[in-house]
């Protein structure tokens, strides 16, 4: 069945009215509506989850504050129990709980500088665009079906560049 676009009923597919241009016609209007229909649900979809991604971003941030003073909170409680079981002074014990948390940044610093110093560059956009200058120049032949990836090791996955001598 045919639908009669603004009519609101189905079309007879026998009708002898109308004509194979008038078909064409209600199907291109048809296929249009349906497109313009499609992309409003999906920017009506697209802002909904917006709107969701945004209040869960904003709960992220205030779990992350009430996390905050629940450290805080904490951190004076550890320093006043180290002072009534060790018997230590007040200063005492809140030092050891400063050099606690100072012990954990430690270690973070320490990852972070670790992890920096593996770090490769763009090794694989420099290679690129390094073969890429080449066939520009003509000194290299783009490689033909594959694309070449190079691992970060530098083994080469598929396919090859050829050099061109020019002589």
């Amino acid at each position: 069945m045919v639908d009669k676009p603004g009519t609101g009923r189905p079309g007879d597919a026998g009708d002898p009215e109308r004509s194979i241009g008038e078909l064409v016609t209600d199907a291109t209007d048809n296929l249009s509506r349906l497109v313009k229909l499609e992309l409003r649900l999906a920017k009506l979809e697209a802002k909904a989850d917006a709107v969701r991604i945004g209040k869960s971003v904003g709960e992220f941030g205030a779990a992350g504050v009430i996390l905050h003073l629940v450290a805080i909170l904490f951190s004076i409680t550890a320093g006043f129990f180290l002072a009534e079981v060790f018997g230590w002074q007040y200063w005492t014990s809140f030092l050891a709980v400063t050099g606690f948390y100072l012990l954990i940044a430690l270690i973070f610093v320490l990852f972070a500088v670790i992890n920096l110093r593996r770090r490769q560059g763009l090794a694989r956009t420099a290679l690129t665009t390094s073969r890429l200058v080449g066939i520009l120049r003509g000194e290299i032949r783009p490689p033909k079906d594959e694309v070449e990836t190079t691992t970060a090791g530098g083994a080469t996955a598929a396919g090859g560049a050829t050099a061109v001598t020019n002589s």
